[in-house]
C-alpha cells in the first residue's frame, strides 16, 4: 500500500517552514535522488527564490507557503530505480500548474523501505490560485497514484508539528 502524508503550514510566508522543509529535502545524506518540475533542482537557494517569486508575483505571501507530501511505499517498491520512477510519475500529476521538488529517501520503517518527500508551492504559476488540499483533491491524487503504481493508496493529514519523517 502507498501512504500519502499531507502537511501544511498555516504560519504564512514568514514561518520559514518552506526553507526548513527544503533543507530537509536537500540533505545529501538522506536524498538518493532530487528532481522536480518548474524549479532549479540543483541549488536549495535557487529553488527557494523561484518559489517565493511566484508567491510575490501573485501577491500570495500571507497564505500557506507550501504543501509537503510524504509518500511511503510498502514491499512493492524494493529498488531505488522504481522509487525514482514513481517520484517522476507522481510529480507529473502537478507539473502543469505548480512548482514541485522531490527527494527519494531510503529508510526502513514498517513495510516501507523507500519514501518520497514532495515540496509543492501552494501557489499555481499558471493563475496564482492556491492549491486546495481538500479530501476531494487528495482522493484524486490517491486515485492517480493507484493507476501509476497498481497498488492501493490512502492519505492522511498530518499535524503541522509532526515530524517530516514517514
Amino acid at each position: 500500500m502507498v501512504i500519502i502524508k499531507c502537511k501544511k503550514d498555516s504560519g504564512g510566508y514568514n514561518s520559514m517552514y518552506l526553507m526548513k522543509a527544503l533543507n530537509y529535502l536537500y540533505d545529501r545524506e538522506k536524498a538518493l535522488h532530487i528532481g522536480g518540475y518548474g524549479v532549479d533542482t540543483s541549488d536549495l537557494k535557487k529553488t527557494y527564490k523561484q518559489m517565493c517569486y511566484v508567491k510575490k508575483y501573485f501577491h500570495k505571501t500571507q497564505e500557506n507557503p507550501m504543501i509537503h507530501f510524504i509518500i511511503s511505499f510498502g514491499d512493492e517498491v524494493r529498488t531505488y530505480e522504481k522509487a525514482k520512477a514513481y517520484a517522476v510519475l507522481i510529480g507529473a500529476f502537478f507539473k502543469c500548474g505548480y512548482q514541485l521538488i522531490w527527494a527519494v529517501h531510503k529508510k526502513k520503517r514498517g513495510d516501507s523501505l523507500f519514501h518520497i518527500h514532495m515540496i509543492m508551492n501552494s501557489v499555481s504559476f499558471v493563475d496564482g490560485k492556491l492549491y486546495d488540499s481538500s479530501r476531494v483533491n487528495l482522493t484524486k491524487l490517491c486515485d492517480y497514484v493507484e493507476r501509476v503504481t497498481g497498488v492501493n493508496c490512502k492519505y492522511y493529514f498530518a499535524p503541522q508539528n509532526s515530524t517530516d519523517d514517514v
